[in-house]
This record gives structure tokens, C-alpha cells and sequence, in this order.
């Protein structure tokens, strides 16, 4: 043996010791992402408050109203045209 320090005695140590490293490093990148999601998230956009405010203070409208906003009831058949449809 030699007099200095040695991580891995053996080829099975230093697969060991690499897949160690891989590891670590891996963990190291998710980690890195988390904090950085994290860090991203706490901050508020003052834009995305106002828009939350004001839909908020807006009056809510129920699903009926706005149908029949957008199809109005007709008072005759669907397939059936007024009578001088052709002026």
C-alpha cells in the first residue's frame, strides 16, 4: 500500500464511491430547484393583487344571465322563418 490517503482500495470502492458522488450531485441539482421554486413563489407580482381585487369587487353573474345574454329566446320554432324573409 501506498503512504498516502486513499479514497478506494478496490475497482468495487471507487464504483461505489462515483455512484456516492452521482448521488450527491443529483440531490444537489433537485435541491437547487426547490429553492429556487420557492424563492420564485414568495414573491407577489402587485399586478396579480390588482386583478384579485377588482374580481373580487366585481359583481358576480350566474350562469343563467349570461346564456341568456348570449342566446336570446326566440318566440318562434327554430326552423320556422318570419314570413317576409325573402324582403
Amino acid at each position: 500500500m501506498s503512504a498516502g490517503w486513499q479514497i478506494a482500495e478496490l475497482a468495487a470502492d471507487t464504483f461505489a464511491v462515483a455512484m456516492m458522488l452521482v448521488m450527491l450531485s443529483s440531490f444537489s441539482v433537485i435541491g437547487l430547484l426547490v429553492w429556487n421554486m420557492k424563492r420564485i413563489v414568495s414573491r407577489r407580482d402587485r399586478y396579480v393583487d390588482e386583478l384579485l381585487e377588482e374580481l373580487q369587487e366585481a359583481p358576480r353573474e350566474s350562469v343563467a344571465d349570461n346564456k341568456a345574454r348570449k342566446f336570446p329566446q326566440q318566440s318562434s320554432e327554430p326552423w320556422k322563418r318570419d314570413d317576409n324573409w325573402w324582403k
